[in-house]
């Protein structure tokens, strides 16, 4: 677009501004013609401000009518209360709750007793006589080795022992009859004792060609089979007797004194919702953990039925008397620079009183101050509140009680309603 043309559409644009802003805007108009403007090419004034400026100039501006009444009626502002009436709160009385009642920590499952059963001598396996997962007994056979040379062995000394005791037997006759002495009667008896001694140790070896559960309990997976060769470092199994279960967990040093043995704990474990198990604290560390600030502690609990297993992780609850503290609103709680308060109502005025906060949750908040259980605080429209102000509570606002005749109620006065009037004669 040429520059003509710019120049051309902003003179319009202006002249229609100012003949807009003539024509809506009394003042603008005489500022128009202050500044030189003809009145011929101003717009003609409102036919109803003619009308006004022709008549009296007597007449009130702003709609006031004679007599004052309604300029009365303004400034009472239809019943509202004014800039210096009570503040209108929301209140609420303080009550007490118990912190410092409990605490939770996670801990892992352990059988109570838990062994894993290996072999006691080298050999080749004969037999597996169990089934992984079910239960076994104490002194049951688990897995037996070949014993073919520790059988021989056995019988060997068997034998040894009977010539023992035969040769002691036809000494001590002889001996009787001062037909030996009694060194080679004492030999005798050592040889017996020997034999004795031989016959233990081939029984020894051909009861570890046996593996054997060493108490009742349920056996784990193997990979043991008939035909392998084993040895010491051999595993065969693990056993678990679960029937009781221990949980071990780490509480903070804060409640080292308030545990104790054969203290009552709940747990719940997500691999069985919605329920909860009982048990008993069975043992407490002697020290508090540097690294974590933590106290060991162990409970049992009762498994009875088998629904748990070790492995298993457990929320375990400790419960304790706890402290009584002061709760309050959470909204009523402020902060500035010299700390938390809450504005405490006496007589129908506030007060600033400092709170320490304790403990804090979605709603209450327990606190520590010049506050007890019962005492009224601001909840809401604590943002206009100053010391010693006097306050309205909302919540106490009584109902209006309906006429039992029907009749209609009374306005008050400034709520903007008009009574009948009774017509002039």
């Amino acid at each position: 677009m040429a520059v003509w043309k710019q120049i051309l559409v902003v003179l319009v644009l202006a002249l229609a501004g100012a003949y807009a802003w003539a024509t809506f805007d009394p003042a603008g108009r005489e500022r128009l013609a202050g500044l030189g403007v003809p009145a011929w090419a101003l717009p003609s004034p409102p036919a109803n401000e003619a009308a006004e400026g022709g008549e009296g100039q007597g007449r009130p501006r702003g709609g006031q009518q004679a007599g004052g009444q309604g300029g009365g009626q303004q400034a009472g502002g239809g019943g509202r209360r004014g800039p210096g009436g009570p503040a209108p709160v929301t209140t609420a009385a303080a009550g007490e709750a118990i912190t410092n009642d409990r605490v939770s920590a996670i801990g892992t499952a352990e059988a109570d007793k838990t062994v894993t059963v290996f072999p006691r001598s080298t050999g080749m396996v004969d037999a597996v006589l169990f089934q992984s997962g079910e239960r076994v007994e104490a002194g049951q056979v688990l897995v037996r080795l070949d014993a073919d040379a520790e059988a021989i062995a056995m019988e060997r000394a068997n034998v040894t022992l009977g010539d023992a005791r035969a040769k002691v037997e036809r000494y001590d006759r002889l001996a009787a009859n001062s037909s030996i002495s009694s060194v080679e009667r004492d030999a005798a008896r050592s040889e017996l004792a020997s034999a004795e001694l031989a016959v233990r140790e081939a029984r020894l070896a051909l009861d570890r060609r046996e593996v054997k559960s060493p108490f009742s309990g349920i056996i784990g997976l193997t990979d043991v089979e008939v035909g392998d060769m084993v040895s010491a470092t051999s595993e065969i199994a693990t056993i678990d007797d679960r029937s009781t279960l221990k949980v071990e967990f780490r509480i903070p040093e804060a409640f080292a004194a308030k545990a104790a043995l054969n203290q009552t704990v709940t747990a719940t474990t997500p691999s069985r919702p919605g329920e909860t198990f009982e048990g008993m604290v069975s043992a407490i560390g002697s020290r508090i953990e540097a690294d974590s600030r933590t106290l060991v502690v162990q409970a049992r609990l009762d498994n009875s039925s088998d629904l748990l297993r070790p492995g298993m992780s457990f929320l375990v609850e400790l419960r304790f008397d706890g402290d009584p503290r002061v709760s309050v609103p959470a909204l009523s709680v402020q902060w500035d620079r010299e700390g938390s308060y809450v504005w405490k109502v006496a007589e129908g005025k506030v007060a600033r009183t400092s709170v320490a906060i304790v403990e804090r949750n979605a709603e209450m908040v327990l606190v520590e101050g010049d506050l007890a259980k019962g005492d009224i605080v601001v909840v809401e429209g604590v943002q206009r509140l100053r010391q010693g102000a006097t306050i309205a509570d909302a919540a106490a606002a009584t109902t209006p009680v309906a006429d039992p005749a029907g009749a209609t109620p009374t306005p008050a006065a400034g709520d903007g309603s008009s009574a009948p009037q009774a017509k002039r004669g």
